[in-house]
């Protein structure tokens, strides 16, 4: 029984795809669309994006504010952000005590 011949498979082109948009940190972002995102990530236990969150926040204000408000040390906000690490839900806490009394007009 001779083999079936088979059409090749066309090769997807990366032209078709929509191209991802450029993002820097701490200017594309409002800190109410931060807020959310960190609420939203905690309630669906998505950790690696509460860390970047906290990243982002640490690169649009000034470290000696949040320092300052939240009784952390810079040391503690920075490892709260790094991959392996696992913050206390105290520190989460106070953390997001901060980010809840922003307010948008300040944020800006």
């Amino acid at each position: 029984m001779p083999k079936k011949k088979i059409s090749k498979k066309r090769a997807k082109s990366s032209k078709e795809k929509p191209q991802a948009k450029g993002y820097k940190a701490g200017t594309d972002v409002s800190i109410d669309g931060l807020k959310d995102a960190i609420i939203e990530a905690l309630f669906e236990a998505d950790y690696d994006t509460f860390k970047g969150c906290i990243a982002i926040l640490l690169d649009k204000r000034d470290y000696a504010e949040i320092t300052a408000r939240t009784g952390l040390s810079k040391s503690t906000l920075y490892r709260m952000c790094e991959p392996d690490s696992n913050p206390t839900l105290e520190n989460i806490g106070k953390v997001l005590s901060y980010i809840n009394d922003l307010d948008s007009a300040d944020a800006a």
